[in-house]
């Protein structure tokens, strides 16, 4: 073997060994859950989203993810390919929950579009917008609760 050789071949398994010793890869994902309430009040069934904030994003380290709200208005984050819990990083959160014009609530899969009379967010417009929503999340790596209050 030649010496160039054998000294490219060490520097893999040095430069592999040190990516595995340092935790390179995608972060494990953690637990997201807590409590949504509009107006003091819990609200079932709302979809929490939350997506990377842009000023923080880092496509190896963030992902997304949404959770439904139980009768009581506790949800927890899944990831969209079905694990529990959400890569650690800072989120932008959206609050929605579809109801008709008489106020029934519809199901997630519903398309606005498609049903008479349209549908309204029962959460304030800005809560449905990336772009406008106020809602933050930082999610550490060990995980966290956070319970959200929207007034309107």
């Amino acid at each position: 073997m030649s010496a160039y050789f054998r000294t490219s071949v060490l520097s893999l398994v040095i430069a592999s060994f040190l990516m595995i010793a340092s935790g390179c890869g995608k972060p494990t994902l953690t637990t997201l859950k807590g409590n949504v309430k509009l107006n003091g009040q819990p609200v079932p069934k709302c979809r929490v989203a939350l997506f990377p904030d842009v000023s923080e994003f880092d496509p190896e380290k963030h992902g997304f993810g949404s959770g439904i709200c139980d009768e009581n208005g506790n949800y927890e984050i899944q990831h969209p390919q079905g694990g529990k819990g959400i890569f650690p990083g800072t989120y932008k959160v959206m609050f929605i929950l579809w109801v008709d014009n008489k106020g029934k609530i519809l199901p997630h899969d519903t398309k606005p579009s498609e049903v008479p009379g349209g549908v309204k967010n029962k959460f304030p417009e800005k809560y449905e917008n990336l772009a406008t929503t106020p809602e933050r999340v930082t999610v550490p790596s060990g995980g966290t609760t956070k319970d959200f209050d929207i007034s309107g």
